[in-house]
């Protein structure tokens, strides 16, 4: 079967496929008009699909992807721009949880559509960790404390830079204030470090914070964990991570206690053009 599958009967001749491909590896026929691969053009593909999806007409293929991968957009489903600039500022980074699990079905569709965020070169490098255990996600706060006793004993000038000592305090009080209480934890992570693998990782994890918004399903950012993760060897064991397992960041998940009926203020937009 050919890479590069093209139905004639179907394709138009329109050009698009020629005009999406990222790496312009699609080029027309002189004779027949139909798109065709430059030389080379299968151990030059990344993958991305963008000419199969592209296409108006359903007459491409690419023999490495399935078929029946490549979805039609539900037109229904089309917002306006106000409906989505609403959504998109009533996001809020929450720090109160209820005590109450989020489904399993419910994380898996939260979790289905980071597969969806861009990664440079399509490499789809990011790799995933679900907590879905309450006790082990408030195990991963213990053990963050934990290292952050240690720093504080060894380095106090570092440990008053992040104000260790009141997030020792108020655990020792009983406040969570490194995951919140959050029931679970999402994390991103590559088997090795990259050029991008940072940049790869906090767009998937925006990806799973809007999706979580989307899902009802409130999400912050672990900043402490991510900080401490990759210092604390007993944190990537608990885990299940390899010693090598770059942790770029992770997201906390769950239901907010409390909703938020207005947005906040922010800065006026600082734009220069040119």
């Amino acid at each position: 079967m050919s890479f590069f599958i093209v139905d004639a009967q179907k394709c138009r001749r329109c050009g698009v496929c020629v005009a999406e491909c990222p790496n312009r590896l699609i080029l027309q026929d002189g004779e027949t008009g139909l798109p065709k691969l430059r030389y080379r053009g299968e151990q030059d593909c990344i993958l991305c699909g963008h000419c199969v999806a592209a296409c108006p007409f359903y007459a491409l293929n690419l023999e490495p992807l399935p078929a029946a991968g490549f979805v039609p957009l539900d037109k229904e489903l089309k917002i306006n721009f106000e409906q989505g600039e609403q959504f998109l500022k009533s996001r809020r980074s929450i720090r109160a949880y209820k005590d109450k699990p989020v489904p399993r079905e419910v994380l898996d569709q939260i979790m289905d559509v980071a597969r969806f965020a861009p990664t440079a070169s399509h490499r789809q490098e990011v790799r995933w960790l679900l907590v879905e255990d309450p006790a082990t996600t408030h195990r991963i706060a213990e053990l963050v404390i934990e290292w952050m006793t240690a720093v504080r004993r060894a380095e106090p000038e570092r440990a008053k830079q992040y104000r260790m000592a009141g997030l020792i305090a108020g655990w020792i009080k009983g406040r969570d204030l490194i995951l919140r209480g959050a029931p679970h934890l999402a994390v991103a992570w590559t088997e090795q470090p990259g050029r991008w693998a940072a940049v790869d990782c906090a767009i998937a994890l925006t990806y799973v914070e809007l999706a979580a918004h989307a899902a009802g399903v409130a999400a912050c950012w672990a900043g402490f964990f991510t900080h401490a993760v990759e210092h604390y060897p007993p944190l990537k064991e608990l885990l299940g991570l390899p010693p090598q397992a770059q942790v770029h960041g992770g997201q906390m998940l769950g239901y907010a206690r409390y909703p938020y009926p207005r947005l906040p203020w922010r800065k006026p937009l600082e734009l220069r053009r040119i």
